[in-house]
């Protein structure tokens, strides 16, 4: 071998190197994805689990709010699917934004169901609907701490299959840009 050969065959190790380090790289960005979503899929269930609880009690309480009860159920049902849908893959983007618009409707839905029952005096003065309403509120802070940790892994993620010279690997591999929530 003269040494014109052995220097191209030294750039091409340094080639597969670079390429085997950036694609690990890429994948443990990606478990971190995974890993932050862990966190918001735990706090999405037992949230759901309250939103279940405040529905049975309203339920049972509020015989003329059915129809809201039922759209809060509808919305938690939502909810679920979308949270499936990233859980079967985390860092798709078409699957974050299919949470994030439940998630956004789940809210708006929620919102309507408390103000209609704070204007019941009533209602609002149940000790159950009380402590339920409580629970769910005790999930804010946490939820926005989890999406916050779910959208830097995802961003951190992004920024690094969009640079150069990793963006050339990104469309071999299949590595889609992550979603945020």
């Amino acid at each position: 071998m003269n040494s014109t050969q052995w220097l191209l065959l030294a750039a091409l190790v340094v080639c597969i190197f670079w390429m085997v380090g950036a694609h690990n790289r890429i994948v443990g960005l990606r478990a971190v994805i995974v890993d932050a979503w862990a966190q918001v899929d735990a706090l999405l269930g037992e949230r759901g689990q309250v939103i279940h609880a405040l529905a049975d009690v309203l339920w049972d309480l509020w015989p003329t709010g059915r129809g809201a009860v039922d759209a809060l159920r509808s919305a938690q049902v939502q909810l679920q699917v979308g949270a499936n849908a990233v859980r079967a893959r985390p860092a798709r983007a078409a699957a974050a934004a299919s949470l994030a618009t439940a998630e956004a409707a789940l809210n708006a839905t929620v919102a309507r169901v408390l103000n209609q029952v704070e204007a019941d005096p009533a209602l609002h003065a149940q000790e159950s609907v009380a402590t339920q309403m409580l629970a769910l509120f005790a999930f804010s802070p946490r939820l926005i701490e989890a999406r916050q940790r779910f959208n830097q892994a995802g961003m951190a993620y992004n920024e690094a299959i969009g640079q150069f010279p990793t963006r050339l690997l990104a469309p071999v591999f299949r590595f889609e840009a992550a979603g945020t929530l």
